[in-house]
């Protein structure tokens, strides 16, 4: 008797059960250590340059020590954007890591309270919509001893305000650096598109992928009863988590 084979995976349910495999490892954390619950983080924007900021992220998510960084990836790395001036705010509050140009500061992982003086005292950051970005692929240099491997980074930038844009690409490129996905003397090649579809990348997408890749998924923006999919990087180094 023939079977008929089972019908592939919509692209709505590729994105469920992607969605469902980040949060499946968000709770059994990075098993590396004490966990500190509640940890977030908070970034001072002056200005944006995508390549800066890209490599900022790397940069400051490998500074944190190795007791913050479970608890701040089991808050599915939870972190606010603050307009303001780095240095003057540097003055008041020092940083944890701040770009080469001065023109973004992070701050944490730490608990709200101890982040609280730094949000009453800039702003939500806001930005233009649509971002802005370049026609052609940004390149990023993690620092250490060339190690040959590239990460390939794919974002959507369709009807993506310039503070959407930082929130999915930070979510997407801290945990794949918590993750070990990148590492150092990677190079990390950050593309951006209109529209990522599913179906596109069904075969990243399978949840026994998941050791190699990182997605960023959430509900859309314009449509918030439908998932969508932002941000998508493969690794050929293979995370535990």
């Amino acid at each position: 008797m023939n079977r008929t084979p089972p019908a592939r995976p919509t692209g709505a349910e590729l994105l469920a059960a992607a969605a469902r495999a980040r949060l499946e490892a968000a709770r059994e954390g990075l098993g590396t250590g004490p966990v500190y619950w509640g940890l977030g983080v908070a970034v001072v924007v002056g200005d944006l340059d995508p390549t800066s900021f890209a490599g900022g992220v790397v940069d400051f998510t490998r500074t944190i020590p190795p007791e913050l960084r479970d608890g701040w990836y089991r808050t599915f790395t939870r972190t606010v954007f603050l307009a303001g001036d780095p240095a003057g705010a540097a003055a008041r509050h020092p940083p944890r890591h701040t770009t080469a140009q001065g023109d973004l500061a992070w701050y944490g992982p730490a608990r709200r309270g101890a982040l609280g003086p730094l949000s009453r005292l800039l702003r939500a950051f806001q930005g233009p919509a649509p971002i802005e970005t370049p026609a052609g692929p940004l390149t990023v240099t993690v620092p250490g001893t060339p190690s040959g491997h590239t990460i390939d980074a794919t974002v959507a930038t369709g009807g993506v305000t310039t503070g959407e844009y930082l929130v999915h690409v930070h979510h997407l490129i801290a945990e794949a650096t918590l993750r070990e996905l990148i590492g150092p003397g990677d190079t990390l090649r950050l593309n951006h598109r209109e529209t990522l579809h599913a179906e596109e990348f069904r075969g990243v997408l399978d949840p026994l992928r998941a050791g190699s890749v990182q997605a960023r998924i959430t509900r859309d923006g314009s449509d918030g009863d439908r998932l969508r999919l932002y941000g998508v990087l493969t690794s050929n180094r293979q995370g535990g988590h």
